[in-house]
């Protein structure tokens, strides 16, 4: 690699590099996603078996058999010869067990129902066939796990190969990028301190540290013959570079602060104050936008003066101050937050008329929008990337229930409905017992239902507002008129995590409203007071029924789960006037503006 690589550039072997370890990359995921196409189909084939198994003893529970059971013989065959079953027997070199259940069905199994007068007459049969189909079931599983094995080794021996690679780049870049480096920063350390004797060591290598070097050597040398001369001409620019130094130190404390991780007006108010102090620019206000849209704002300013409601500042004099207020008759200048990927505000200020902005201080500002931007631009893309990781948690977890919980209580649900077709033959007692059995299974299945539901509740739109709109659009039709919405909170007051919960109690109590309330009128309020945000959904319909403990009353109590997760409350009021308001308040993280 040594020999490969010294030819290159810097630039060239860093994506050299980086192009190795992405064509490991590409190639370990590839080949596994190629191994693991070989077990497709293995889980259809297993619920296949199982359908013919559960499909043996219902014929077996149905003996002496006649023509109106010619209809399940017919569905048992359909199964047994359908293409997920036989693909996956082919895939595992599983043919002759295959056919040897499929001969044991024709020539023994089915005949012997079709003639059995008794369930007993025909059982001994029926078990076999179990038991093959057990058996072909148990091949499936080995062989599948035997090709998940060989996934697992192919990624671990792809793994160990990147983690190789990575250690040898590291170790690589470190002797011909991190030590040239330090000998180039302790030289322009030295050199500032005004000592030009230290010199870059050149080793050989035609690099880009290698030519940084001989310049800085070379420019060590000019420096060192011109100094003397330098030393009249800094006590004439004193004055100059003072004035620039205070602008360079500002940028400098700017960029600290814009990275820091305390509350965005925190931030901001401070750069704000200290911004007037080194321009003519006074009233300055920085007003953000939610979602690249205008309405609604937050506005963070060094001359507000009432406490903001999204303030957790507990110093109020660091920020109020109502000494400075705009005037309509000085002149108003405005830059915008923006960049390709969207509008995340405006910088709004004044100067007085005799006071105008030079090129100074426009370049001043300009550096500070781009980096007040760019802060914006990575804080709305982290928010984001946050937002997709809980949706496909919450996916995963969706897909989790869905393949287990719900198949086994559909399973159960049609070997209760099993029992039931048997009823001649149970006593009254087991028959209510059975009945009562598939009730709690309906019941248990209709929760799951909707838990899945709210699972899989996607909160594509970015923030709390586009998602609300979306859901009163959702249920604008549905209800057969116009929900009013009346949303007062700034931009990212409350944080993804909690906003999707904030959603769900939302879309539960407008479910409810279109279930049970057959109103005429309904609302939705989200407002911050003092940093407790409340959301009210209000309707005028027949109110809360009586008893409100009832078993089909759990998507209240599902809200109030969901409020307590919020830290909050959830109240279900009446209404004076007839109806019910649905009331969550709780107090959002306190970083959730920053």
């Amino acid at each position: 690699m040594k020999r490969l690589l010294a030819p290159l550039s810097i630039v060239n072997q860093v994506a050299l590099l980086m192009l190795l370890s992405g064509i490991l990359g590409v190639a370990g995921m590839g080949i596994s996603a190629w191994m693991s196409q070989s077990i497709q189909g293995n889980a259809h084939a297993i619920n296949k078996a199982g359908s013919l198994r559960m499909q043996s003893y219902r014929l077996l529970a149905q003996v002496p058999l006649d023509e109106r059971h010619e209809t399940l013989i017919r569905e048992l065959e359909r199964d047994e010869n359908s293409p997920d079953l036989q693909r996956s027997v082919e895939q595992e070199g599983l043919t002759q067990p295959f056919d040897a259940l499929r001969d044991y069905w024709q020539q023994t199994l089915q005949p012997r129902l079709r003639s059995a007068q008794r369930p007993a007459d025909a059982a001994p049969q029926v078990a076999h066939f179990v038991q093959l189909l057990d058996k072909l079931v148990s091949d499936i599983d080995r062989q599948t796990e035997r090709r998940l094995l060989m996934v697992t080794l192919v990624q671990a021996g792809f793994i160990a190969l990147t983690l190789l690679l990575l250690i040898g780049t590291t170790c690589y870049l470190r002797r011909r990028l991190l030590h040239p480096w330090r000998q180039l920063v302790e030289m322009a350390l030295a050199v500032g301190r005004g000592d030009f004797s230290r010199r870059f060591a050149q080793r050989g290598h035609q690099d880009e540290m290698a030519s940084l070097g001989g310049a800085l050597n070379t420019m060590s040398d000019e420096l060192s013959a011109t100094y003397s001369g330098l030393e009249q001409r800094v006590a004439e620019k004193t004055a100059d570079l003072q004035q620039k130094n205070q602008v360079l130190s500002f940028l400098y404390r700017a960029s600290r602060l814009l990275h820091a991780s305390e509350p965005l007006c925190s931030r901001l108010t401070p750069l704000l104050n200290q911004l007037q102090t080194l321009t003519p620019l006074r009233a300055i206000q920085v007003r953000l936008y939610e979602n690249d849209s205008r309405e609604p704002l937050l506005q963070l300013s060094g001359n507000q003066p009432l406490r903001p409601e999204h303030c957790h500042n507990p110093v109020c004099s660091a920020c109020l101050n109502d000494s400075d207020r705009q005037h309509p008759d000085n002149p108003s200048l405005s830059w915008s937050l923006s960049d390709k990927l969207g509008d995340y505000g405006v910088i709004v200020a004044q100067h007085a008329p005799q006071q105008p902005l030079n090129d100074e201080h426009r370049q001043l500002i300009n550096t500070l929008v781009e980096q007040l931007t760019s802060v914006l631009a990575i804080e709305r893309q982290v928010d984001h990337q946050q937002q997709l990781m809980l949706m496909e948690e919450r996916a995963a977890i969706a897909r989790e229930l869905h393949e287990s919980i719900a198949q086994s209580l559909s399973c159960l649900k049609m070997q209760i409905a099993c029992l039931q077709m048997q009823g001649e033959t149970l006593s009254s007692a087991s028959q209510a017992l059975v009945q009562q059995m598939r009730e709690e299974l309906n019941g248990a299945y209709r929760q799951l239902r909707e838990l899945l539901t709210t699972f899989r509740l996607q909160l594509t739109e970015p923030g709390l507002l586009a998602a609300l709109q979306s859901t009163v659009a959702e249920f604008n039709p549905k209800l057969g008129l116009t929900i009013h919405l009346d949303y007062q909170l700034g931009p990212r007051t409350v944080p993804a995590y909690q906003a999707i919960h904030l959603l769900q109690i939302a879309r539960e109590a407008l479910s409810n409203i279109l279930k049970h309330a057959a109103a005429s009128q309904v609302s939705i309020q989200v407002i911050n007071k003092r940093g407790e945000v409340t959301l009210s959904v209000c309707d005028n319909g027949r109110g809360l029924p009586a008893d409100t403990s009832r078993p089909d009353h759990y998507g209240l109590i599902i809200m109030r789960d969901r409020a307590k997760s919020l830290h909050g409350r959830c109240d279900i009021l009446p209404r004076s006037g007839g109806g019910t308001e649905v009331r969550v308040s709780f107090t959002p993280d306190n970083h959730a503006i920053d």
